[in-house]
């Protein structure tokens, strides 16, 4: 039996519509959408940017000889062809042509299997390519908001964004995304946006914050390491969908008691950023643009590194009161 069907969602100004026809796959666009800070529309939307179109296969599917790459991004690979560009986790396909705003995803029966991160990563990297003609590019940061202000804690996968993110939250500070978010200019600066809105964690954090056991979902890597966590459920009206970023700190464990804060020089600030806006490296079309988005970012902030000790580690609420002396 194949279903099929259609959606439209929207995002600031920005529509997206979907399309769909084949056996479970409207599950599985349910899963792609669920953590997004995206809006489902009723009825049938007049003007449509992104159009996406959902397939099922059953065979393997081969990207075209002329294709040049590939490009390694998130278990996946990139290659460009003809004006199109074809993401493939070796089974299935998002192949997108982004004059025309329009991507093809075509799902090997396989995919299902896949841990839910993996699918996640799939669909994001497409929709950042996709996004990036309107003017939205891509930071692995934490967004909160302390008084109106915004905040980015920037760095390496398991330097302490989501663990400080989530004691900041605990303490009553708002928040956009723990490490996902989109960039754009806007009349008021560089804006962040959510882009997604559930937090990823290691559950040892239980530990620390025993109120969030409850609420961690599945697994997201289908093994017992990080989860998923609807912060709504455990700290209701937090979440905001957007900021005006003023501070950037740029976290770091180190093998010390104490922690500090330094501050750092502009130059500085922009590199460790770059690094945290991958499709900069994956992404030819606009890079000039996004860079351009990126260095107004680290012009507009007071830019800091957070050395984090043994202190934040056992008890991260001590986050605030480092963070009270600083200028904004």
């Amino acid at each position: 039996m194949t279903d099929e069907g259609a959606n439209f969602y929207s995002f600031y100004e920005i529509i997206i519509g979907v399309q769909w026809e084949g056996q479970g796959i409207e599950g599985e666009i349910e899963q792609f959408f669920s953590p997004l800070p995206f809006v489902k529309r009723s009825g049938i939307a007049n003007s449509v940017h992104i159009d996406l179109k959902f397939t099922t296969t059953d065979a393997p599917l081969d990207i075209p000889h002329s294709a040049s790459g590939p490009f390694s991004c998130y278990d996946l690979s990139i290659f460009e062809a003809d004006g199109h560009v074809y993401l493939t986790d070796g089974l299935s396909i998002f192949q997108l042509q982004l004059e025309a705003g329009t991507g093809i995803v075509t799902l090997h029966r396989s995919f299902k299997e896949k841990p839910p991160l993996s699918k996640y990563n799939f669909f994001l990297v497409g929709l950042i390519h996709l996004l990036s003609p309107w003017g939205f590019y891509d930071l692995h940061a934490a967004g909160l908001i302390r008084d109106g202000i915004g905040y980015l804690f920037l760095g390496e996968s398991g330097s302490g964004k989501s663990s400080t993110a989530l004691s900041l939250v605990r303490q009553g500070w708002h928040y956009v995304s723990d490490d996902a978010l989109l960039v754009r200019p806007s009349a008021d600066g560089i804006e962040v946006l959510s882009f997604r809105k559930h937090f990823y964690l290691d559950p040892v954090l239980s530990h620390l914050f025993p109120e969030i056991a409850p609420h961690l979902k599945g697994s997201a890597m289908g093994d017992h390491t990080k989860r998923f966590l609807d912060v709504e459920s455990v700290y209701p009206d937090r979440f905001r969908p957007s900021c005006i970023p003023k501070v950037l700190i740029y976290t770091q464990i180190v093998p010390k008691p104490e922690s500090t804060l330094i501050p750092i020089d502009k130059t500085t600030a922009l590199i460790k950023l770059m690094r945290q806006s991958a499709s900069l490296f994956f992404k030819r079309q606009a890079v000039n643009v996004h860079l351009e988005a990126i260095k107004r970012l680290v012009s507009q902030s007071y830019s800091y590194e957070l050395l984090a000790g043994r202190d934040l580690y056992e008890k991260p609420e001590k986050v605030t009161e480092i963070l009270s002396g600083l200028i904004v």
